[in-house]
């Protein structure tokens, strides 16, 4: 499995990952792993007043300015 890069494009509000070159626009409910560290947890993203994602039953809020290492 390929890791990708997961970014936030602020003027249309949604989260993307780059897959061979092309962009590939996030939904709510989307599921992929997203890594902490070394370790690659899977987790589901939601939208409520914020992206957020939820993982082993905790949620926490994506920060807009960083990027993520993911895979799909």
């Amino acid at each position: 499995m390929n890791k990708n890069r997961m970014r936030y494009d602020r003027i249309q509000d949604h989260w993307y990952v780059d897959l061979q070159g092309r962009e590939y626009g996030l939904h709510c409910g989307e599921r992929f792993e997203l890594y902490i560290g070394r370790k690659a947890i899977p987790c589901r993203l939601e939208l409520a007043s914020k992206w957020y994602v939820i993982m082993e039953n905790t949620q926490f809020d994506l920060r807009e300015d960083d990027q993520y290492t993911v895979i799909l």
